[in-house]
């Protein structure tokens, strides 16, 4: 009998973690040239955890149960709760942090390109500053990875401000202003008839219905929106400010979109989301402000801003771009023809490992062109051959196999050789 994996979940083989660790390589290359250190946390939490402002629809996709000691735990579905809960748990940090982690999470959703039960997810967040400069060196941070990554040209940054929202949302409807984002935010999920139902059942008039709709087409500008709110003018102001900075930072593909609002119940402020420009894939990332989520935790005031990445919606794009995925190290097969002392081959691997060459050993007892075809298999960068023949000459043959050429070197320049050959 063979067991399948379970649905929605992923397997991942040598060529496939080639991409994972290159998004992993860059993203925290990137995070640790703006200052960010890394931090983990455990793959189960309480479920309360997740009950003080998660909202109802996350609880509901958690992958939660009652442990051995009757306590109720979730495999964590997002990685923000978990990081608030450290944030709070010391007194001592010293304010701004500025902290990243890659965890797995999981969430019971209906599987789909680009979206899995179990994924790796890349997050950053600033804790201890509600500055708008803490807004745009997150955005900055995330459009920075993406363009390290090899995507400058694919994506756009589009911008939001939830409190912006809630001024409308007030002066239209007295239906809580959650209710409504939790179905603005599933604007460019379902139809346009599906929305304005949605909209008309949460108690928002038909006036209403039709501004949100002008809002979330972008039917309505940012001057439009100015002339709309009150109080909200102040937070466009912010929100420009932000663009600016952005800009600063050489990041231009930024737009406002007042259909970005953001799913979870905990933002604050300003939201964001970055999309590909073809429209081919969902939401390749997305965060924003959230400045009550610690005092809910633990009564301590503590503004934050922040955001997550996925790994499945990145591996896509960079195969749909071609994006050629480098390797960090040469590499080295070394192969044996004839009677040759294994001890031989250890000594040299380990000389040429010492000096940073990645060397596999032939371990089997095959044929030179089945070796040479493994060798292949492997992406190896050069095959190193110790024949019985050359070695009582003091000799080994280099093989480069990318273009077939072979050389014969000596014994004592080995090292040197292959390492002038990778640089």
């Amino acid at each position: 009998m063979q067991i399948e994996k379970i649905r929605g979940f992923r397997d991942f083989y040598p060529e496939d973690m080639d991409v994972e660790k290159f998004i992993f390589r860059k993203a925290e290359e990137v995070a640790e040239a703006f200052g960010f250190r890394r931090i983990d946390f455990p793959s189960l939490e309480y479920l309360d955890l997740y009950r003080l402002k998660s909202g109802e629809e996350l609880l509901q996709q958690t992958y939660s149960f009652v442990d051995k000691g009757g306590r109720e735990v979730t495999l964590i579905p997002e990685a923000t709760p978990s990081t608030v809960r450290m944030v709070t748990s010391r007194k001592d940090l010293p304010k701004p942090l500025r902290w990243y982690s890659f965890p797995k999470v999981w969430r019971y959703e209906e599987p789909q390109a680009g979206r899995y039960r179990e994924h790796y997810q890349f997050n950053a967040d600033i804790f201890g500053s509600d500055s708008p400069e803490a807004d745009a060196e997150v955005i900055a941070l995330a459009s920075s990875i993406l363009d390290a990554l090899g995507l400058s040209n694919v994506y756009e940054i589009r911008i939001n401000s939830r409190k912006i929202m809630e001024e409308i949302i007030g002066g239209i409807t007295s239906s809580d202003p959650f209710s409504i984002f939790s179905i603005i935010d599933r604007y460019h999920k379902i139809s346009r008839d599906d929305f304005t139902d949605q909209l008309r059942s949460a108690g928002v008039g038909e006036d209403g219905v039709s501004m949100i709709v002008d809002l979330c087409s972008g039917t309505l500008g940012i001057d439009e929106i100015e002339k709309i709110t009150g109080r909200g003018s102040d937070e466009i102001t912010r929100m420009g400010l932000v663009k600016d900075l952005l800009g600063s930072y050489g990041v231009r593909n930024v737009r406002y979109d007042f259909s970005i609002v953001r799913g979870l119940s905990y933002y604050t402020g300003i939201v964001f989301e970055a999309y590909d420009r073809s429209g081919q894939f969902r939401a390749i990332l997305g965060g924003g402000r959230y400045d009550n989520l610690a005092s809910l935790m633990s009564g301590d005031s503590v503004p934050a801003v922040g955001f997550g990445m996925g790994d499945a919606v990145i591996s896509l794009l960079l195969r749909r771009e071609n994006v050629q995925i480098p390797r960090q190290r040469k590499s080295v097969y070394m192969c044996r023809v004839g009677k040759v002392n294994s001890g031989t081959l250890n000594e040299y691997s380990r000389k040429l490992r010492d000096v940073g060459i990645d060397v596999t050993v032939e371990i089997m007892e095959r044929g030179l062109s089945s070796q040479l075809k493994y060798a292949s298999a492997i992406n190896a960068d050069y095959a190193l051959i110790f024949g019985e023949r050359d070695l009582e000459k003091g000799n080994v043959t280099l093989r480069d196999m990318r273009t077939g050429e072979q050389e014969t070197v000596s014994l004592d320049s080995i090292v040197d050789h292959v390492v002038s050959k990778a640089r």
